[in-house]
């Protein structure tokens, strides 16, 4: 079985290696799909703390992930679903059947247990907060 997750991976936290442990443990092959720095500041609206080939390359390094493929703003979900023919996408549960459906993909959704109390927004906040601090 074969699943597939996407994500920016930006300044790489336990929640990530959470999620892509708990994804591992309900597939065989686990496709990680990590978003182009031009995805992050279209699609996100922020800048990339990290340039995507470091992101790349960490997320290449987990034990988990199989196989680790690019999403861009001309190769998103549709096309890397064409690609790889995942059985099924994972997704943190800070998205909901309301926020993320996956329609329109051919694929269902497993939605996994989202870490409490760190995400790369909390990480950019606190350094932001704490650079300010220190002038």
């Amino acid at each position: 079985m074969r699943g597939i997750t996407f994500g920016a991976f930006d300044a790489f936290h336990v929640g990530h290696l959470n999620l892509l442990r708990r994804a591992k443990e309900k597939c065989d092959w686990l496709i990680v799909c990590v978003s182009s720095d031009d995805y992050i500041r279209k699609v996100k609206e922020t800048e990339p703390l990290f340039k995507y080939q470091d992101r790349h390359d960490i997320v290449s390094a987990i034990k988990y992930v199989d196989i680790v493929d690019r999403q861009s703003l001309h190769h998103g979900k549709k096309e890397a679903i064409k690609d790889w023919k995942p059985d099924m996408i994972f997704v943190g549960d800070d998205w909901t059947p309301e926020t993320f459906t996956g329609e329109g993909l051919g694929v269902p959704v497993t939605y996994l247990n989202y870490t409490k109390g760190i995400s790369t927004t909390l990480i950019k906040e606190k350094y932001a907060t704490e650079c300010r601090c220190g002038k």
